[in-house]
């Protein structure tokens, strides 16, 4: 016999479809809780990126200041060596050459080791 207030579908139907509804919106739920981790992960992921790119501009800035000193240092023992005839200050501006040449050779390593960061 017909339950008289279960209308069409009757209790059990009644209590499936309420079922049904719980598991969706359990599953959306789980969804929703997926996407908030992958939100997060790639907001994590964009912060740490943006970290990298700053300290790299840094190194970057200070290699560039690094390279320009040991340039202009070498710049004015050549003018030294093309202007005076004291033997004692073109023997300095010699052991400026060699010691600005010397960090250059140091430099360029660091700025090869600086390329390879680049490339991780």
């Amino acid at each position: 016999m017909k339950n008289p207030s279960s209308g069409t579908g009757g209790v059990p139907a009644r209590l499936a479809v309420l079922a049904g509804a719980c598991a969706a919106l359990m599953g959306m739920g789980l969804a929703l809780r997926h996407r908030a981790r992958s939100v997060r992960a790639a907001a994590e992921l964009a912060a740490a990126h943006e970290a990298r790119q700053a300290r790299l501009a840094a190194q970057a800035r200070q290699l560039e200041h690094d390279l320009r000193s040991p340039i202009g240092a070498m710049a004015v023992a050549l003018e030294l060596l093309r202007t005076s005839d004291d033997g004692a200050v073109q023997r300095e501006a010699v052991a400026v050459l060699e010691r600005q040449v010397a960090r250059m050779t140091s430099l360029t390593e660091r700025l090869h080791e600086f390329a390879r960061g680049l490339d991780d």
